[in-house]
Protein backbone atom coordinates (compact mmCIF):
# COMPACT_ATOMS: atom_id res chain seq x y z
CA UNK A 1 0.00 0.00 0.00
CA UNK A 2 3.06 2.32 1.24
CA UNK A 3 5.11 1.67 -2.06
CA UNK A 4 1.76 1.97 -4.40
CA UNK A 5 0.86 5.67 -2.69
CA UNK A 6 4.58 6.51 -3.48
CA UNK A 7 5.61 5.53 -6.47
CA UNK A 8 9.00 6.11 -6.07
CA UNK A 9 11.90 4.65 -6.69
CA UNK A 10 15.44 4.64 -5.63
CA UNK A 11 16.63 6.12 -8.99
CA UNK A 12 14.14 9.08 -7.76
CA UNK A 13 15.93 9.44 -4.76
CA UNK A 14 19.18 9.60 -7.47
CA UNK A 15 18.01 12.29 -9.79
CA UNK A 16 16.65 14.20 -6.16
CA UNK A 17 20.70 14.42 -5.42
CA UNK A 18 21.39 15.25 -8.48
CA UNK A 19 18.98 18.16 -8.40
CA UNK A 20 20.57 19.19 -5.17
CA UNK A 21 23.96 18.96 -6.50
CA UNK A 22 23.00 21.55 -9.31
CA UNK A 23 21.25 23.87 -7.24
CA UNK A 24 23.81 24.05 -5.00
CA UNK A 25 26.94 24.56 -7.99
CA UNK A 26 24.54 27.16 -9.36
CA UNK A 27 24.06 28.79 -6.38
CA UNK A 28 27.77 29.11 -5.03
CA UNK A 29 29.27 30.14 -8.29
CA UNK A 30 26.57 32.59 -8.38
CA UNK A 31 27.07 33.87 -4.63
CA UNK A 32 30.99 34.22 -5.09
CA UNK A 33 30.97 35.94 -8.72
CA UNK A 34 27.97 38.13 -7.45
CA UNK A 35 29.60 39.27 -4.18
CA UNK A 36 33.00 40.10 -6.06
CA UNK A 37 31.30 42.01 -8.35
CA UNK A 38 28.89 43.73 -5.79
CA UNK A 39 31.49 44.59 -3.92
CA UNK A 40 33.28 46.45 -6.11
CA UNK A 41 30.11 48.24 -7.11
CA UNK A 42 29.55 48.75 -4.08
CA UNK A 43 32.44 50.92 -2.94
CA UNK A 44 32.17 52.77 -6.02
CA UNK A 45 29.36 54.04 -4.96
CA UNK A 46 31.05 55.27 -2.03
CA UNK A 47 33.07 57.49 -3.92
CA UNK A 48 32.58 61.43 -2.91
CA UNK A 49 32.86 61.90 -6.95
CA UNK A 50 29.36 62.08 -7.90
CA UNK A 51 29.60 60.93 -11.20
CA UNK A 52 31.60 58.08 -10.28
CA UNK A 53 29.41 57.39 -7.95
CA UNK A 54 26.43 57.38 -9.39
CA UNK A 55 27.79 54.87 -12.87
CA UNK A 56 27.45 51.76 -10.74
CA UNK A 57 23.09 52.32 -10.54
CA UNK A 58 23.81 52.03 -14.44
CA UNK A 59 23.77 48.25 -13.98
CA UNK A 60 22.17 47.87 -9.90
CA UNK A 61 18.97 49.78 -10.53
CA UNK A 62 17.44 47.79 -13.42
CA UNK A 63 18.64 44.17 -11.80
CA UNK A 64 16.91 45.60 -8.84
CA UNK A 65 13.67 46.76 -9.99
CA UNK A 66 12.48 43.98 -12.09
CA UNK A 67 11.84 40.62 -11.87
CA UNK A 68 14.52 37.62 -11.83
CA UNK A 69 12.41 35.66 -14.23
CA UNK A 70 12.49 38.72 -16.89
CA UNK A 71 15.91 39.08 -16.61
CA UNK A 72 16.56 35.37 -17.04
CA UNK A 73 14.47 34.79 -20.15
CA UNK A 74 16.86 38.00 -21.40
CA UNK A 75 19.89 36.24 -21.01
CA UNK A 76 18.94 32.76 -22.60
CA UNK A 77 16.42 33.80 -24.86
CA UNK A 78 16.81 37.29 -25.63
CA UNK A 79 20.51 37.74 -26.15
CA UNK A 80 21.26 34.93 -28.45
CA UNK A 81 18.88 37.42 -31.29
CA UNK A 82 20.66 40.06 -30.37
CA UNK A 83 23.98 38.85 -30.03
CA UNK A 84 23.99 35.35 -32.03
CA UNK A 85 25.34 34.48 -28.75
CA UNK A 86 23.91 31.24 -27.50
CA UNK A 87 23.99 29.95 -24.04
CA UNK A 88 23.44 26.43 -22.61
CA UNK A 89 21.01 26.90 -19.46
CA UNK A 90 23.62 26.10 -16.94
CA UNK A 91 26.06 29.19 -17.70
CA UNK A 92 22.45 31.25 -18.52
CA UNK A 93 21.75 30.92 -14.83
CA UNK A 94 25.18 31.52 -13.38
CA UNK A 95 25.35 34.91 -15.40
CA UNK A 96 21.67 35.97 -14.51
CA UNK A 97 22.27 35.13 -10.91
CA UNK A 98 25.56 36.55 -10.52
CA UNK A 99 24.18 39.68 -12.21
CA UNK A 100 21.49 40.26 -9.80
CA UNK A 101 23.47 39.05 -6.87
CA UNK A 102 25.50 41.75 -7.63
CA UNK A 103 22.93 44.56 -7.83
CA UNK A 104 21.58 43.51 -4.38
CA UNK A 105 24.88 42.75 -2.57
CA UNK A 106 26.24 46.14 -3.93
CA UNK A 107 23.68 48.23 -2.27
CA UNK A 108 24.22 45.83 1.09
CA UNK A 109 28.13 47.05 1.06
CA UNK A 110 27.02 50.77 0.24
CA UNK A 111 24.39 51.16 3.01
CA UNK A 112 26.88 49.25 5.58
CA UNK A 113 29.72 51.64 4.76
CA UNK A 114 27.43 54.80 4.80
CA UNK A 115 25.27 53.31 8.06
CA UNK A 116 29.22 54.63 10.29
CA UNK A 117 28.91 57.01 11.83
CA UNK A 118 31.42 60.25 9.66
CA UNK A 119 33.14 61.01 13.22
CA UNK A 120 34.63 57.24 12.79
CA UNK A 121 36.26 58.71 9.83
CA UNK A 122 37.51 61.64 11.68
CA UNK A 123 39.13 59.66 14.43
CA UNK A 124 40.69 57.21 12.11
CA UNK A 125 42.46 60.55 10.64
CA UNK A 126 43.50 62.32 14.24
CA UNK A 127 44.48 58.79 15.00
CA UNK A 128 47.44 59.66 12.14
CA UNK A 129 45.40 57.12 9.48
CA UNK A 130 45.42 57.67 5.84
CA UNK A 131 42.00 57.39 4.07
CA UNK A 132 42.95 53.48 3.28
CA UNK A 133 43.90 52.43 6.62
CA UNK A 134 41.05 54.10 8.19
CA UNK A 135 38.85 52.34 5.94
CA UNK A 136 40.80 49.34 6.39
CA UNK A 137 41.17 49.53 10.11
CA UNK A 138 38.20 51.48 11.51
CA UNK A 139 35.28 51.73 8.49
CA UNK A 140 35.77 47.88 7.37
CA UNK A 141 34.93 46.18 10.83
CA UNK A 142 32.05 48.37 11.73
CA UNK A 143 30.57 48.29 8.54
CA UNK A 144 31.05 44.52 8.23
CA UNK A 145 29.13 43.83 11.42
CA UNK A 146 26.13 45.38 9.14
CA UNK A 147 26.94 43.48 6.12
CA UNK A 148 27.20 40.06 7.52
CA UNK A 149 23.57 39.22 8.43
CA UNK A 150 22.20 41.04 5.30
CA UNK A 151 24.53 39.36 3.35
CA UNK A 152 23.60 35.96 4.46
CA UNK A 153 19.56 36.64 3.89
CA UNK A 154 20.91 37.73 0.32
CA UNK A 155 22.27 34.69 -0.09
CA UNK A 156 19.28 32.38 1.50
CA UNK A 157 16.85 34.41 -0.91
CA UNK A 158 18.82 33.31 -3.97
CA UNK A 159 19.49 29.99 -3.23
CA UNK A 160 15.37 30.48 -2.81
CA UNK A 161 15.26 32.08 -6.50
CA UNK A 162 17.60 29.66 -7.76
CA UNK A 163 14.20 27.16 -8.43
CA UNK A 164 13.40 29.85 -11.15
CA UNK A 165 16.29 28.25 -13.58
CA UNK A 166 13.75 24.92 -14.18
CA UNK A 167 11.68 27.36 -16.29
CA UNK A 168 14.76 27.30 -18.63
CA UNK A 169 15.37 23.35 -18.58
CA UNK A 170 18.14 22.90 -16.43
CA UNK A 171 17.67 20.01 -14.05
CA UNK A 172 18.02 21.80 -11.00
CA UNK A 173 15.94 20.56 -7.15
CA UNK A 174 12.80 22.32 -8.14
CA UNK A 175 12.73 20.43 -12.01
CA UNK A 176 13.59 17.29 -10.84
CA UNK A 177 10.29 17.67 -8.32
CA UNK A 178 8.04 18.07 -11.55
CA UNK A 179 9.54 15.46 -13.43
CA UNK A 180 9.01 12.97 -10.69
CA UNK A 181 5.17 14.75 -10.03
CA UNK A 182 4.32 13.81 -13.75
CA UNK A 183 5.50 10.73 -13.67
CA UNK A 184 3.94 9.63 -10.59
CA UNK A 185 1.04 12.23 -10.32
CA UNK A 186 1.65 12.94 -6.65
CA UNK A 187 2.24 16.29 -6.68
CA UNK A 188 1.70 16.83 -2.98
CA UNK A 189 4.19 14.12 -1.98
CA UNK A 190 6.78 14.92 -4.50
CA UNK A 191 6.48 18.70 -3.88
CA UNK A 192 6.51 17.94 -0.48
CA UNK A 193 10.12 16.41 -0.17
CA UNK A 194 11.25 19.07 -2.44
CA UNK A 195 9.85 21.71 0.09
CA UNK A 196 11.34 19.50 2.75
CA UNK A 197 14.97 19.54 0.72
CA UNK A 198 15.13 23.67 0.42
CA UNK A 199 14.38 23.92 4.13
CA UNK A 200 17.28 21.77 5.13
CA UNK A 201 19.45 23.10 3.00
CA UNK A 202 18.10 26.91 3.75
CA UNK A 203 18.14 26.19 7.86
CA UNK A 204 21.86 25.41 8.48
CA UNK A 205 22.68 28.73 6.55
CA UNK A 206 20.28 30.68 8.67
CA UNK A 207 21.97 29.51 11.55
CA UNK A 208 25.45 29.97 9.92
CA UNK A 209 23.99 33.78 9.67
CA UNK A 210 23.70 34.13 13.64
CA UNK A 211 27.21 32.67 13.99
CA UNK A 212 29.11 34.41 12.10
CA UNK A 213 26.63 37.49 13.39
CA UNK A 214 27.98 37.06 16.98
CA UNK A 215 31.52 36.56 15.36
CA UNK A 216 32.12 39.96 13.74
CA UNK A 217 30.19 41.69 16.58
CA UNK A 218 31.94 43.82 18.50
CA UNK A 219 32.12 46.92 20.57
CA UNK A 220 32.42 50.41 19.02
Amino acid sequence: MYDKYMQLTWNDAIQFLRGIGVTLSITLISLIIGTIIGAILGLVRCSKNKVVSSLPLILIEPLRNSPLVVQLFLIFYGLPMVTRIILEPYPAAIITLSLNTAAFFAVLVHSSIKAVPEMQWQAGYALGHDLKSTFIYIIFRQSLRILVPQAITLYISQLQCSSLVALIGLMDLTKTGELITLRTMKPFTVLGIVFLLYYFISTPLAKLAQKLEKRVGFSY
